[in-house]
């Protein structure tokens, strides 16, 4: 029997550590509940918190017990002549400023005079909870996770199987069937009924007591339909990679369906950021795929995200037509392809679409390869940047609502976007290059805008519903500096290393949607934590990679 090296010991219990950890996150965190919606982003941020701080301490023992035998036998020196990384290029230094960047911001509370509460900007709970300490745990997390995370695709399934759930939380919540008969106490259904009465009584109840003027904004197990979106965009950015790049048919089935169903509740989410986020996802993924011969398989997951469109088209003629219900129809994206004609003409485009491509392979494949990817993909995104603006342009002339920005743009949007650029070029030098502090920004438009703020949106803001912006006034330049670093540097270190392999593809792209979708929408300890897992997943996997690759030398 071969014995087992210490090393490759240490190396097995960093697995289980990664895979324990990985398994909260993916499968526990986006279904933990404790009171319904009512406290669901303290209960997020409490049970990320509290197994994020599990994992960086079994980290520390194994990564101190791995050093202290690396030192005896001399090792460290040789892996560190073997790593040719350049300091600065580095994702972990990049998360290191990020941290340092959240603690000079929060010395500025501290030194503020009392004007932002020092304690809040530590804890978030001025705003959604991501406070100094939410960014110190991420930033550990981060480090020891994209130290080494030899990570295999069955514990994405296990993510996809929660994302299947919370997907059908959202399709039945969005049904909303009759339920009368449940306010009944002398009603106790047993047997079948029980599995296929209770259950779903059970998850659509999540609205319990919501107030009905609210009743819509909220949706599957994530709360805000915003949220929800974001979640979307993670979820089916991570599963469109798979069904694309994997070679199983055991996982391109599965992912399939989960982008089938994820098809349908994009609609239901009802958030411009999902369309949005999402589009950008296929665009890196469409380059992804052509350059690596994967084009049929991409056209294919197009064709599922199409199929799953035409179903919530046709659930909701079911909603308006048979049980004469009416449904949310807010505007942007969902309410304009809410309509069957459109579904009809996408899934016939998309079909045409992917046997155009059939034809073409078949054809001209030979040819077609001879030809250099890297020109075409350079020429293909300067095409369409090109047009992009073109349109944005356009639209603005012709005064075309999308294109026109004013204070009621994006569910008001352009309100809160405005006063945050004023509250940051009105804000003296060292708030400017520090910001204000984790979470200030409900704090400093209560003070400068409260009254405008509440006549013309309604409402009070938290948040600046786009994380670069809400970076700049809690974090400053330098914030949103090092926030930028870390994702370029992560996705670039990611990419370079990725070897075609589907697991570092699917950490890129959701990184990407996270990113586009997050100038959009708001940082919060339900769906955001997904970014930084996702992208320490992503260097953790490459770098056991590289470190393969060196001990096969």
């Amino acid at each position: 029997m071969r014995k087992i090296k210490t090393e490759d010991k240490i190396g097995m219990i960093k697995n289980v550590i990664n895979y324990i950890y990985l398994f909260c996150i993916f499968s526990v965190y986006p279904i933990v509940f404790h009171n319904y919606y009512f406290d669901i982003t303290k209960t997020r941020s409490d049970f990320f918190t509290a197994v994020t701080v599990g994992f960086i301490i079994a980290g520390l023992i194994v990564y101190s017990l791995d050093y202290l035998i690396s030192f005896k036998t001399n090792k460290i020196s040789s892996e560190l002549k073997k790593n040719k990384d350049i300091l600065w290029t580095l994702p972990e230094t990049w998360m290191a400023f990020f941290v340092l960047a959240n603690l000079f911001s929060y010395f500025i509370t501290v030194t503020d005079d009392g004007f932002i509460d020092s304690k809040a900007a530590f804890y978030g709970s001025n705003g959604r909870l991501m406070g100094l300490l939410m960014y110190l745990i991420i930033g550990a997390m981060f480090i020891i996770l994209g130290k080494y995370a030899d990570v295999k695709l069955p514990v994405y399934v296990l993510f996809g199987i929660i994302t299947l759930f919370s997907y059908c939380v959202a399709i039945y919540q969005h049904i909303d069937p009759d339920l009368s008969r449940f306010k009944s106490s002398k009603y106790h259904p047993k047997g079948i009924k029980a599995l296929t009465e209770l259950f779903p009584h059970y998850v659509f109840n999540l609205k319990y007591k919501i107030n009905k003027k609210q009743y819509n904004i909220f949706i599957s197990t994530f709360g805000n339909i915003n949220i929800f979106a974001s979640f979307i965009v993670i979820s089916l950015a991570c599963f469109i990679c798979m069904f694309v790049f994997s070679k199983k048919l055991f996982y391109k089935v599965f992912s399939g369906i989960v982008i089938t169903v994820g098809g349908t509740v994009m609609m239901i989410a009802n958030s411009d950021s999902a369309y949005i986020g999402v589009g950008a996802v296929l665009f890196f993924l469409l380059l992804l795929a052509y350059k690596d011969g994967k084009l049929l398989s991409y056209f294919m997951s197009l064709i599922l995200l199409g199929t799953g469109n035409l179903g919530i088209v046709l659930i909701n003629k079911y909603i308006s037509e048979v049980m004469k219900k009416k449904y949310d129809k807010r505007g942007g994206f969902a309410e304009h392809l809410d309509r069957l004609d459109y579904a009809l003409i996408i899934m016939a485009l998309l079909v045409l679409a992917y046997l155009f491509v059939y034809v073409i392979e078949k054809k001209f494949g030979n040819k077609l390869d001879k030809i250099n990817k890297n020109k075409v993909i350079i020429i293909f995104t300067c095409v369409v940047f090109i047009l992009a603006v073109a349109v944005i342009i356009i639209g603005n002339i012709l005064k075309i609502g999308a294109f026109t920005f004013n204070y009621r743009w994006g569910t008001y949007r352009g309100y809160i976007w405005s006063k945050s650029v004023a509250l940051f070029k009105d804000a003296p030098f060292r708030n400017k290059i520090f910001g204000y502090g984790n979470e200030s920004l409900k704090a400093l438009m209560n003070t400068y805008y409260h009254d405008e703020m509440v006549a013309v949106t309604k409402k009070v803001y938290d948040n600046a519903h786009n994380e670069l912006l809400q970076y700049l006034v809690t974090t400053g330049i330098c914030g949103v500096f090092a926030y930028l670093g870390l994702f370029v540097s992560s996705f670039v270190y990611i990419l370079k290393n990725s070897k075609k392999e589907v697991i570092a593809y699917i950490s890129l792209a959701v990184m990407l949607g996270y990113f586009v979708q997050g100038l959009i929408n708001l940082n919060q300890p339900i769906t955001t934590p997904f970014l930084f897992v996702f992208m320490a997943v992503g260097v953790g996997y490459v770098r056991s990679l590289k470190k393969k690759d060196n001990q096969n030398d």
